[in-house]
């Protein structure tokens, strides 16, 4: 599957420790748009399907591009929904919190994948190495993400910038 939501957890986990300094909505959208380079090559049947966009250097690079995206984007689209949100909400499409949001976005997605698929390269182009590979097994990393999913909802749910939102 192109496109894991397993990579959201972190994300969560991340919003919950600076709820209104990261943006939840630029870190999910780098997710997607890495991916983007994955699925390509998975439907056309080429290998490897982890190419330059699974790399720290790359992958961070689109995740600030990605989140300047959502900024000027997401505040035109969702202005309404943004006026009435709490501090976290409205920090959503806040350019700062945005291209912070993308960032790490784009830095976990090469940190999850490289630990899941031997064909990540997350240091190029300065190593082809992967020393990232196997660290732990699949199931402890998708565990992992599935707890840090639900450790950051707990934790958002009782958080004072979140609560006006919900």
């Amino acid at each position: 599957m192109p496109f894991t939501p397993y990579h959201l957890g972190p994300g969560l986990l991340i919003k919950a420790a600076a709820p209104t300094r990261i943006s939840f909505a630029a870190y999910t959208a780098t997710q997607v748009a890495i991916d983007l380079e994955s699925g390509y090559y998975l439907f056309s049947g080429q290998t490897p399907v982890h190419r330059t966009l699974h790399t720290f250097l790359v992958g961070g690079a689109l995740g600030v591009v990605v989140g300047v995206a959502t900024s000027m984007v997401g505040a035109r689209w969702f202005r309404r929904q943004v006026e009435q949100a709490g501090p976290a909400g409205r920090c959503e499409f806040l350019m700062w919190p945005s291209v912070w949001g993308g960032l790490l976005g784009g830095l976990m997605h090469s940190l999850l994948d490289g630990v899941m698929h031997e064909d990540i390269h997350p240091f190029r182009p300065f190593s082809d190495a992967n020393p990232l590979h196997g660290v732990i097994g699949l199931t402890a990393l998708h565990l992992g993400c599935l707890g840090c999913g639900l450790l950051g909802l707990l934790w958002l749910s009782q958080t004072k910038y979140w609560q006006a939102t919900l």
